[in-house]
């Protein structure tokens, strides 16, 4: 009766509001629930974050990264101070060695200057000192060419006083096509070597023990 009551009070409320109406009373109607039923929902909820430890979190967010941006700073001063120390002394000992290669390579192994001036030194081989020629054939894309050069300024090094060195770039050189198709130089690198006015070798190819066997038999004695 209660409820035909109801029903009579409500037939001029919208419909949307009637729901809203029967929703409250079934909640204000409903029994309590167990205490079992009660701890297994409260169980069944998710954990909230209390109230203080999002603040705790940033608290030791903002202690530790000064502490953090300290030690990189001292680690940083660290590795400035000690490794530049370490990393220009392998600088001065790498550049010294190659300093030392280029300056033996500028010294010791002379540029071709032209035909005239091959031709002067096959014949200063004959008549004056020292009495054996090498005329070194090259280009400047030869790779074979730059990995040999190091090598053959050492050994124009070893052998001062003893031969002569005198590098023939072909495409660079004055002169340069003309001697190598007078000489035959097809390949390159290749060691022409000269002694006493003749031609007693010729070297093709990045052969570093032939060339330094034959210096040993002609400018050793």
């Amino acid at each position: 009766r209660a409820g035909g009551g109801a029903q009579a009070r409500l037939k001029g409320v919208p419909q949307h509001l009637r729901c809203s109406f029967a929703s409250a009373r079934m909640a204000l109607t409903r029994p309590p629930l167990a205490a079992a039923e009660a701890g297994a929902v409260a169980a069944a909820r998710p954990a909230r974050r209390g109230p203080g430890r999002g603040r705790v979190g940033r608290t030791s967010r903002a202690v530790l990264r000064p502490l953090v941006l300290l030690g990189l700073a001292v680690v940083s001063a660290l590795l400035s101070s000690h490794g530049a120390t370490l990393f220009a002394g392998a600088r001065f000992s790498v550049g010294g060695r190659l300093r030392h290669l280029s300056q033996v390579a500028r010294h010791a192994v002379q540029m071709c200057e032209g035909e005239a001036f091959i031709d002067d030194a096959i014949k200063a081989s004959a008549e004056a000192g020292p009495a054996v020629l090498v005329l070194s054939f090259s280009t400047t894309w030869c790779g074979p060419c730059k990995l040999m050069d190091p090598k053959v300024a050492q050994l124009s090094d070893n052998f001062d006083g003893k031969a002569r060195f005198i590098k023939i770039v072909g495409d660079k050189d004055p002169d340069g096509m003309q001697l190598m198709k007078r000489y035959g130089v097809r390949s390159v690198p290749q060691y022409h070597v000269y002694k006493g006015g003749n031609k007693v070798a010729a070297i093709s190819g990045a052969k570093y023990d032939e060339l330094l066997a034959t210096l040993q038999e002609h400018a050793s004695a």
